[in-house]
Formats: structure tokens, sequence, C-alpha cells
């Protein structure tokens, strides 16, 4: 028997695990007594449970779907679009220890009290809330629409309109296919660009589902919240156990039955084109090319600075932090290797059928799944993000409740700044509806997340090591990269003249690229081939695009004239490069996101450097009690560790015998054995998992 398109079997499941969420929630709640047990769980998680928190923390299933629908658009080489974090695993063995030696619980502490400035610790509090509340659209809407490809409503219960949409789907993909054959007549060329248009305002699409998107992000986020806010950081870590395990069936399960209706490795080699097997795009229209890849690690190393105090700073001492981030870490990169093959497998099964890539992940599972496997992959998906908003939303909830309400009602009772806490946390899950609702491209969501993240990155990645750091540069610099990076793109676009302008509104001059390849069974049906391996020409085409707003767009004025108007978010970085003289026009997309990313990276620490040298240092009481916390080793009994931070305070000179470069203002320690092995280690790993890329690449070829 059937509900809304699922099995009853499968309603039970889910409703079985949303219980046992609320249940361990309630039975965690008793643990709860002061902002330190809610927030960092009275710092007594062990190796294990950090484990299983930093993995539950790394890993969603919106990511897990948005790499399957990244692979569905561009092939292997989607995989970065989560897989960037790789090259900065080996990090983690020393930005573990710097969360738990900080020594601090809210993000901001580390701003007040190194910088002596509350508006500081402030201004990133106010910054991270609003980060998070965009940020966590992504997940809103890619579980949202994985859900609703797997609640599809049967053809035979389509009203008109419904029919309608979806023939003129299928219409359009059709003439998508005549153009990437050259053989489209112009005079269909405006009628595909009109579809084009409707399918990204919704009113075409090749899937009518049963699920109401707002029903279900306010069960989710009202799930989420429910649990997190009873139980903080233990209910988090304790459901991650559950939510672990269902992870792993989540990133494995569509693998073997994908694989056998394929006829195994061969079969999808038969179906995938060649050129969807690259680990790195090179052609027209690939957005992951290496150059862009490496930009977007470096600008996702120099986002992810060590400022997580609640889970980081939750591992009883620096063996744990280490250990446990490390295998969270690692365990995720395994798992992503299955998204990509389940992203493959997509590509073969469905390519150009779906109206929404990002309907892949859901897709799959009402095809391959039988009664109860659907509503275990259901739950497993909803266990993943809702592993992840846990973690992440206690970071936002510490952050208003220690850097902003804390300075302002500094007698506020433990009781009370627990409270609060809590009401943060549903403040900014529900808040993050509503830009679900608005975002569009996730791809373009991703790429701004990972700029808006060099905002704070650059300041507090030198706060561990530049002892000359002032305050004065933080501030000058966390106020011009919030204008370059948040106002400027989103005020610009809001003002009809600029919009509008022509030279704002200048686009690439686009690529085209004919190489040959050997036909798979798709060319075979479309007729593009007579056999199976028969070489044949493939155009790649890139269109041209906007190059400082997102998106470009042409509007008919007044007889045979168009006008352009810019839409999206304007690229204040790239109109700067602009300026410079660089003409942008010859660029690829690829390229000019490579750009853009280069400019975040240089331009906050320019001024960091700048500023810091023409103003007056911090006190030396203050950076002598911040670096005897950095240079001491987190020990797990409280007295002892307080006792050894005090003894590098009292004598500078520990300190100094300890840095790399003593008598200097950098603040690196000597590296010990452990530092170097688990490191060299920690490379090795990076190396395998590439490895077991390049085989996926050959198997069954």
């Amino acid at each position: 028997m059937h509900y809304l398109g699922l099995h009853v079997l499968d309603w039970a499941i889910i409703a079985l695990y949303l219980a046992a969420l609320i249940g361990i929630g309630r039975w965690t709640q008793r643990r709860i007594k002061t902002t330190k047990d809610f927030f960092q769980a009275d710092r007594s998680f062990g190796r294990v449970m950090m484990g299983f928190l930093n993995f539950g923390n790394m890993v969603s299933a919106d990511q897990a779907a948005g790499v399957t629908r990244e692979i569905y658009r561009q092939g292997l080489q989607g995989v970065w679009f989560q897989n960037l974090v790789l090259f900065i695993t080996p990090f983690y063995w020393f930005t573990s220890v710097l969360q738990r030696r900080a020594r601090y619980m809210a993000p901001g502490d580390i701003y007040e009290h190194r910088f002596e400035s509350k508006f500081l610790s402030g201004l990133l509090a106010v910054y991270l809330l609003l980060a998070a509340i965009y940020g966590s659209s992504i997940g809103y809407l890619i579980t949202g629409k994985t859900m609703q490809a797997v609640m599809i409503k049967p053809p035979a219960e389509y009203s008109m309109v419904e029919k309608e949409s979806v023939r003129q789907f299928d219409e359009m993909r059709a003439l998508d296919q005549q153009t990437k054959s050259g053989i489209l007549p112009d005079s269909l060329k405006v009628h595909l660009s009109d579809l084009h248009e409707a399918e990204k305002s919704g009113k075409v699409t090749g899937t009518i589902s049963y699920l109401n998107l707002t029903t279900f992000y306010l069960i989710y986020g009202l799930v989420t919240a429910a649990y997190v806010i009873m139980g903080g950081l233990f209910a988090a870590a304790f459901t991650d156990v559950l939510q672990g395990i269902m992870i792993l069936f989540l990133s494995t399960i569509l693998i073997p039955v994908g694989l056998t209706k394929l006829g195994g490795f061969s079969g999808l080699h038969a179906r995938v084109g060649d050129d969807m097997f690259r680990l790195f795009g090179s052609g027209a229209g690939s957005e992951y090319t290496w150059w862009f890849v490496a930009t977007m690690v470096l600008v996702n190393l120099i986002g992810l600075a060590p400022r997580s105090f609640t889970i980081g700073g939750a591992a009883k001492d620096d063996r744990s932090a280490r250990v446990g981030m490390i295998t969270g870490a690692f365990v995720k990169r395994l798992v992503m290797i299955g998204w990509a093959l389940t992203g493959l497998i997509a590509l073969a099964l469905y390519s150009g059928k779906l109206s929404d890539a990002t309907f892949v992940w859901g897709t799959m599972t009402s095809d391959l799944l039988g009664a109860g496997f659907v509503g275990l992959m259901i739950a497993s998906v909803l266990a993943a993000n809702m592993a992840s908003k846990a973690s992440s939303s206690l970071e936002w909830s510490a952050a208003l409740t220690k850097n902003i309400l804390l300075p302002l009602r500094p007698q506020t009772s433990e009781r009370a700044q627990v409270f609060v806490g809590r009401f943060v946390i549903f403040v900014v899950l529900m808040g993050g509806i509503g830009f679900a609702y608005v975002v569009n491209d996730i791809f373009v969501v991703f790429k701004y997340v990972l700029s808006i993240g060099t905002i704070i990155g650059p300041s507090i990645w030198l706060v561990y090591f530049w002892r000359r750091l002032t305050t004065k540069a933080v501030i000058i610099q966390m106020l011009l990269s919030i204008m370059v990076t948040v106002v400027v793109p989103n005020v610009v676009p809001a003002i009809s003249s600029l919009r509008t302008n022509p030279a704002l509104t200048i686009m690439t001059q686009g690529r085209e690229e004919r190489q040959t390849v050997h036909a798979k069974t798709q060319d075979v049906a479309a007729g593009r081939a007579k056999s199976v391996g028969e070489p044949i020409i493939q155009i790649s085409r890139e269109e041209p695009t906007g190059i400082y707003f997102e998106t470009v767009v042409h509007h008919e004025a007044s007889g045979n004239i168009s006008r352009r108007e810019g839409t999206g978010l304007f690229r204040f970085q790239l109109w700067v490069i602009g300026l410079s003289g660089v003409d942008l026009t010859t660029f690829s997309k690829a390229g000019l996101s490579a750009s853009s990313f280069l400019f975040d990276i240089c331009f906050p620490f320019l001024v960091l450097f700048g500023v810091s040298l023409f103003t007056r240092p911090n006190s030396e009481a203050v950076l002598r009690e911040f670096y005897a916390r950095v240079h001491t080793p987190a020990l797990a009994d409280p007295e002892r560790d307080a006792l050894e931070v005090r003894k590098l305070v009292e004598d500078p000179s520990l300190v100094e015998r300890d840095k790399m470069f003593p008598g200097t203002n950098w603040e690196f320690w000597k590296l010990t054995r452990q530092d170097l092995v688990g490191f060299g280690l920690c490379w090795l790993g990076v190396a395998a998992i590439v490895l077991l890329y390049l085989l996926i690449m050959k198997i069954g070829s």
C-alpha cells in the first residue's frame, strides 16, 4: 500500500528514525547544566566520539546529492564540488590541536581575548549567523529536491498544466539533442532559448512530485532543532553514531544495484563518454579545470581556518582532537568515492532525461530500491543532513550567546545563556528556509560561500602564527572584505541603472571545441553513429557568459534593438581586475571563477600585513597569555592543563624555546616527531584516495 508515492513500510521506517532522534535528545537533555555542557559536552570526548562527531559534522546528504548532481552535469570532474577538502586534510593534523589549545568556547572569543575588542568579536558573530542562514539554504534545497524525486506523481494523476509542462520539457530535450549534433535549424533556436528560460523559472519540468517543499522544509528544520535544543553537543554526538552508520548505507547501496542494471563497469563505460571519466576538465564548457580546482582548494583552506571551538573544543586532549578529526575526515573522503560512482551510474542511466540535475539521487532511489530500502535511504538522507546541521548550529548559537549577548548583559546566568542558545538554533535553522526559495544554482551558492569564508579566514590564520597582527588591521580588513564580498555584490544588482549598464553587462566570447571520441550506446540510439566504438566528432560549446554579473540576459526593446541586463551577484573582484586592463572577454567560465578566487585570497592578506605594520601592537600581557595557550598541549585534567598554561605565561622564555623562529614575531612551534609522522601519513592517505579515483577511471574501459 502506498501513500504520496511511498510504501507504508517506508513511512514507518522514517517515523521510527525521527522518533529515535527525539528520544536521544530527551535522554541527553539531563546532562545539560551549563553552557560548557551544552556547547562542548564538558570537553569530555575521546578519539572514538570525536571521530563520529567530526564525520557527522563534515558529511551531509546535500553534499552527496550535490556531488552526484555535478557529476551528472560535468562527469567525474564534478567530484571537486565537495572533494576540494581532500588536499586540505593533512592540515587538519594541526588545525585540530589549534582549536583545542585555544581553550575557547565561541568563535568570537579568539578576537575578544587576542585583540581586546568586543566589537570585533560581535562583528564576527553577526557575520557567522548571516553566513549560516545563507549557507544552510543549500542543504534545504538539495535535500528537498532529492525527496521530491523520490515521491514522484504518476502521469495518470497529472493536471493539464503539469502535462503541458512535461510535454514542453520533452520538446526542449529533443531540441537540445539536435543542438549537440549541430543540426538544429536557426528557426528553432529562439524557441529553444524560451524553453530554457521557462525551465529556469520552474514553468517547464520533467518531474512532478507529491511533496510540497514548504512542508518538508518545516518538518526537517523543526526535528533537527528539537533534538539539538534538548541535548546540545551531547545529543549531536550520540546521534552521529547512528547517523554515521546510516551515511555509509546511503553512500554505497545504490552502486551494486546500478552497476548490475548497467552490466558492470564495462556497461558503464559503454554508455558514458570517455571525456566524462576525466578527473579534471579541459574542454569548452568545463567548470572544473585543474587551475580552477587549485584556486578553490586555496580559498577553502583559508576559509576553513581553525575557529570551531564547539566541536574542536569538545576533545579532552590534543591526541583525541587530532585522531578524531583525521579519522572523521578520511572516512568522509572514502564515502565520497561512493558518491562519485553513484554520479557516474546516474549519468549512464539518465543522461539528458532529468528536468533538474538535483533530482539525481532521489530518482535513483525511487527507480533502483524496493519498499523498505527507500525508507532507509530517506532516513539516511535526513540523518546525514541533520548530523551536519546539528553540529554546526551549536557554533552559531555559541557565537550569539557568548559574543553578543554576554558583552551586552554580563550578568546573564548560565541557565539563561543556555535558553538563548537554544532559541538561536531554532531561529537560524528556520531562517535558512527563506533563502532556499531564492537559490537557483547551488554551484553559484557554493562558490559564494567559499568566497565569504575569506572574510575571516586570513585573520584567524595569522592570529595563531603572527604576533604583529593588530586589532585595527583586522577591523579594517573585515569591513573592507564585507564590502567587497557581501555588500557590493548584492547592492549593485538592486540598482537598475547599474544592472543595465552596457559597460557592466559585457560577456565572454564563448568557445567551441571539436574532438574525436568513440561512440557510446546513446550516440547510436540518437543516430550519430552506426555502431558503438565508431569514431565521431563531439562538439563542446561554452556559450558567452556574463563577466561582472553571474548571468546576463537579453531583453527585446523597441524595434529590433536588444538590451542586456545583469542578474545574480555582481562580481566586484572581476570588475577590479578588469580595471587593471586585463581582457576578461577571452576568459572561460572556469577562468573567471579562478580569477575571482585569486583576488579573494590575496586582498585580505595585503590589507592585514599593510595595516598591521603601521599600527600599534596589542598589549604584551594579552599576547603572552594567548601564545602560551597555543604552545601548550591540551590535557584532559582541567587543573593540570591550567597549571601548564600558567607556567608559560609566567616564563615567556619557555615559549621562545618552543618556537621555530625564536626572537621573531612568527609563532610557529618546532615540529615534533608526532607532527611530522602524522602529517606525512595524511599525505599518503591523500595519494591513496587519488589513486582510487584513477582506478575508477580505468575499470571496465
